[in-house]
């Protein structure tokens, strides 16, 4: 595998890892940056197809090896590294590509549960798709309001779980119709969660903290996760791991 040393910033490749740090980069480029020695492992072990790069530093004197033959290898100076490693672990980062994200329809009705992500905050969007994956949602879709989920941020919390469910471009949450699918939502003011029947196939739709649910979603049927008296609110992504786990362990008792 031959490694492209790179000790300028003025180069074209290490511009472009620039650039990958803010979500315009990201959808310009269809490529970015995953962190972290257990996320850069587990893609490239299970999605070698999606390796575009593994970038080093020149301190390190071995470095993971992608089964795609086509996967580049950039050996950076430590100060250009230190630039590109955003979480500063000093381990080697992923370069991954990125295929554009389908429209989300809702003629198409899959069973088990369509989780949409309305949350601004990257690491809430990486955390709710990482459970996604663990309690095995039919899919995914992203609000226009939505951090973009391979934010490097979001990218860190999802880790290769962001490659295991399939992910769709939706409609602004304001702007979302409750049509044949069930919506169900989650706020502080709705029904007990530990109540409720989940039906075969739904749309659970997580409130924004701070703006919650626009009004038109206040038709759909609305869950709320007991709390201890005090506590104001869950985290919009823990609420929704919570969720998450409810429907599936009922589920797995039918």
């Amino acid at each position: 595998m031959k490694v492209k040393l790179i000790t300028s910033e003025s180069n074209s490749a290490f511009r472009l890892f620039l650039k990958l740090a803010c979500a315009k980069g990201i959808r310009r480029h269809e490529m970015a940056l995953l962190s972290g020695p257990k996320n850069v492992h587990e893609v490239l072990r299970d999605f070698p197809e999606k390796c575009a790069g593994i970038i080093i530093a020149d301190y390190h004197e071995t470095f993971p090896v992608s089964e795609n033959k086509d996967t580049a290898v950039y050996r950076l100076s430590k100060d250009l590294f230190k630039r590109i490693d955003l979480f500063g672990t000093k381990d080697p980062v992923l370069l991954v590509r990125i295929a554009p994200f389908p429209q989300w329809d809702d003629s198409s009705s899959l069973p088990g549960c369509t989780l949409f992500i309305p949350f601004q905050d990257p690491a809430n969007v990486g955390a709710a798709i990482r459970s996604g994956a663990a309690f095995g949602v039919s899919r995914v879709v992203i609000t226009k309001e939505t951090a973009h989920p391979f934010n490097p941020k979001s990218l860190r919390a999802a880790g290769s779980n962001i490659f295991r469910i399939p992910i769709f471009e939706g409609p602004s949450l304001y702007s979302l119709k409750i049509t044949h699918l069930p919506f169900i939502t989650l706020s502080a003011e709705g029904i007990d969660i530990g109540k409720f029947v989940f039906p075969p196939s739904f749309c659970l739709v997580p409130g924004i903290e701070g703006p919650g649910l626009p009004e038109q979603m206040r038709k759909a049927a609305t869950l709320s996760i007991p709390m201890k008296k005090g506590v104001e609110s869950l985290n919009s992504a823990v609420a929704t791991g919570i969720a998450l786990y409810l429907w599936r362990s009922r589920l797995e008792r039918t």
